[in-house]
């Protein structure tokens, strides 16, 4: 008589080997849970790369508010507390040791101790309100009492005035180049207000915006 090989029934919950995996058995099949599915890795990117481009630009507009605010100050408010003087040089006659546009600061020094070489700044002689930067070329005594000879390093030849040397002067420390073309045009009304409100509001546009990146982190999907 026929006989049938009996198989053996496996014990509930356990499952079968597959043929195609080598005879590692299967892990059961667990149910996602609503919200925990894995977003994808392009979905994530563009916020993640905007979050670092915002991290990047905000500390860099903040520097250059804070720049601005700072030079302002040195230019206007500095030198009326502190024992310096800043003047923006509108001319080229220092050039190029000193290029038009460029701040240049000042520190009092006593006239008899002013040496050839030296780039002071003085009233111009005749001219009401005119100040110039040039430097020393010489020093003579006349029976009105010391002077100064000056020239620019761009010009030929001397200044024809003698600048005379009494009290205390201003003498050129150092200068920033480029910076007096910005902060010339700053020195209206209207540009201080904006330079004050422009590092306000992008203070305030951060902090929107941090507000709104942390709700969204916390926001249920």
């Amino acid at each position: 008589m026929a006989h049938h090989e009996l198989t053996s029934v496996q014990p509930t919950g356990q499952f079968l080997a597959d043929e195609n995996t080598g005879g590692i058995p299967m892990e059961p099949a667990v149910p996602q849970q609503p919200g925990s599915e894995v977003p994808s890795t392009g979905a994530a990117s563009a916020p993640t790369q905007q979050r670092w481009i915002w991290r990047v630009i905000s500390p860099l507009i903040l520097a250059v508010g804070a720049v601005l605010v700072v030079g302002l100050l040195a230019l206007t408010i500095g030198p009326r507390v502190l024992p310096y003087q800043a003047l923006v040089v509108r001319s080229g006659s220092m050039a190029p040791t000193i290029p038009t546009g460029s701040v240049v600061f000042y520190h009092r020094v006593p006239a008899n101790k002013v040496t050839v070489g030296q780039i002071i700044v003085f009233a111009r002689p005749g001219q009401t309100g005119e100040r110039v930067t040039h430097r020393v070329y010489k020093i003579g005594t006349s029976s009105a009492g010391r002077y100064f000879e000056t020239k620019g390093d761009a010009n030929a030849a001397p200044d024809d005035w003698r600048v005379p040397a009494v009290g205390t002067g201003w003498v050129a420390g150092f200068h920033v180049p480029v910076a007096g073309y910005v902060l010339a045009d700053l020195q209206s009304t209207t540009a201080r207000l904006l330079l004050l409100l422009i590092p306000a509001l992008g203070l305030g546009a951060i902090t929107l915006y941090e507000i709104w990146r942390d709700r969204g982190k916390g926001a249920p999907t």
